[in-house]
């Protein structure tokens, strides 16, 4: 790719092929309050030690299983930055202490349909369609017969949870579980499962974010192919300004980091 040689162009160029990129990749779900939209959703590394963005609004996974009929995995999970351990780039800051952090489950349209949980079996170009009975995704933590949530295809949101709820410096750390089965003991379809969440923070909301999942296949190149369907027909492109303000606050956590 050809950067521009004006210094913030280029800078901005170079950070929406990342952005593009770390939405693509395994990771937790990293949750602030962004500059522009009440909640931010991004990536940390905690290997590393640092924010990899705060722009991703689609995550991936692989369902682990059969166990029985169903398939399950607990990724991504949940997490925010204590206000003692700092590293958000300037604009953002950490949630609010001692705060419930929850989430409700979306329907959403694609194309012509809306549903709260789609399908595809990975098969020629992606076509991602409405889930029908008897498959369901059940959103959970223990015990599940209080916390959990059933996505069955339908065109209505499912009211969720309480995930955990934030230490006394904003410190969050949670993984839940996601389990795709037929009601009727039969085994779900191959292919990839596709839902949305928005997540709540006290009064504050999040944008919708996207989780596309593989079940049982482990192409990775139609993988990629859903999240990319996913991410230009369901989550718009960054503004100029709030790309920027990332921009700023990462050359902010560079300088810090370099010296």
């Amino acid at each position: 790719m050809k950067i521009s040689k004006h210094p913030i162009i280029g800078m901005a160029l170079m950070l929406t092929c990342a952005i593009g990129t770390a939405r693509a990749e395994h990771a937790d779900a990293l949750i602030a309050i962004g500059p522009s939209n009440p909640l931010a959703t991004g990536q940390y590394d905690f290997d590393g030690g640092n924010v990899v963005n705060l722009d991703t609004r689609v995550y991936e996974g692989e369902f682990e299983g059969p166990f029985g009929n169903v398939w399950t995995i607990d990724e991504p999970g949940f997490n925010a930055l204590s206000s003692s351990l700092g590293g958000l780039p300037a604009g953002y800051s950490t949630l609010p202490g001692s705060t419930s952090v929850s989430f409700d489950a979306l329907a959403f349209t694609l194309g012509s349909s809306t549903s709260n949980l789609w399908h595809w079996d990975g098969a020629g170009g992606v076509n991602f369609t409405p889930v029908t009975g008897p498959t369901v995704l059940e959103i959970a933590k223990s015990p599940t017969v209080i916390f959990s949530s059933i996505l069955d295809g339908s065109a209505t949101d499912v009211t969720g949870f309480v995930i955990d709820t934030t230490g006394s410096d904003g410190f969050l750390h949670k993984h839940i579980d996601f389990s795709v089965y037929n009601t009727d003991a039969s085994a779900p379809a191959t292919g990839f499962y596709l839902w949305s969440l928005e997540i709540h923070v006290g009064s504050l909301v999040s944008e919708p974010v996207y989780f596309v999942h593989g079940l049982g296949t482990y192409d990775e190149e139609a993988h990629e192919a859903a999240i990319e369907h996913v991410q230009s027909n369901l989550v718009p492109e960054p503004t100029s300004s709030a790309l920027l303000a990332f921009l700023a606050g990462a050359v902010v956590l560079n300088r810090r980091w370099t010296t």
